[in-house]
């Protein structure tokens, strides 16, 4: 087997390339700007524009498998070359915003929409991921936590399955080495339900001093969103939150059913990160 990893600088995939290469696997970084990339030693990189097709072929080539980052704009041809090139699997980071009512409608949603669509189409073996929401969002409120000053956060109340990165590079993992998840598509949720204000509460907890939640309106909300998230998504992710329910619900997506591991609790990527918020 031979790995393309996409997005090699995000979280998920610099984790993911890193693993495969430590464990003797063939692998391939790709990202739209190679040069940037801090890869172990032995491991090449090469030019990937997932919505430029003419970096589709050489990054492709010799390639087994892809993991790939969702991006609508070029994947019809993304697919073509990947199957003339021989690709046989695909393992595609898709969201769990794709299960929204009315999904088509919301622009985040669209954007893993069509991506797993066209991926179903083709005549490849997929393998789709949809994780909820990751814990590092709570990244968005370092500034302010620094400062100590309360933190905005819309739709405070809303609880959701937050999941570790680490649990999401696990599955990605596991789909890519083994076949037991070919075919599937898998929510993909922490091993705790939580609301941004049992989040905060942790936090503070381990920075010892509280932390203030504040719900701002929407155009705040989505003024300071704009910060982090691209301007055509950020209506969507405050649609997302909207839509999340406000009591408890089990964690019926953790990671554990599928790889035999805890997932990894909040608190424990909070603790992991924590010099960012002092």
């Amino acid at each position: 087997m031979s790995f393309l990893i996409t997005g090699a600088r995000g979280g998920i995939g610099a984790g993911l390339l890193r693993r495969l290469h430590a464990s003797g696997y063939a692998v391939r970084a790709a990202s739209r700007a190679p040069e940037r990339l801090d890869l172990p030693g032995g491991v090449p990189a090469v030019a990937l524009d997932l919505a430029d097709p003419t970096t589709f072929a050489p990054a492709l080539t010799g390639v087994t498998d892809v993991f790939l980052y969702a991006e609508p704009a070029g994947i019809d041809a993304l697919l073509s070359t990947a199957i003339t090139a021989g690709v046989q699997r695909v393992v595609l980071l898709s969201s769990d915003a794709v299960t929204l009512p009315g999904a088509e409608h919301h622009a985040l949603a669209r954007h893993h929409l069509q991506v797993e669509r066209a991926l179903r189409t083709a005549p490849l073996t997929a393998t789709v991921l949809r994780p909820g929401g990751f814990a590092t969002m709570a990244l968005h409120w370092a500034e302010a936590v620094r400062a100590g000053r309360p933190v905005e956060q819309a739709h405070p109340d809303a609880r959701l399955d937050v999941i570790h990165p680490e649990d999401v590079t696990d599955v990605a993992e596991l789909a890519l080495v083994s076949h037991r998840l070919d075919g599937e598509t898998v929510a993909l949720g922490g091993p705790e339900v939580l609301s941004f204000r049992d989040q905060a509460r942790i936090l503070g907890e381990l920075l010892d001093r509280p932390i203030e939640l504040r719900e701002p309106t929407r155009q705040q909300a989505a003024a300071r969103l704009s910060a982090h998230v691209p301007a055509p998504l950020v209506d969507s992710v405050l649609d997302y939150w909207a839509a999340l329910p406000t009591e408890h619900h089990e964690a019926a997506r953790s990671t554990e059913r599928l790889t035999g591991r805890p997932g990894r609790p909040f608190r424990r990527w909070a603790a992991d990160h924590l010099d960012l918020f002092r």
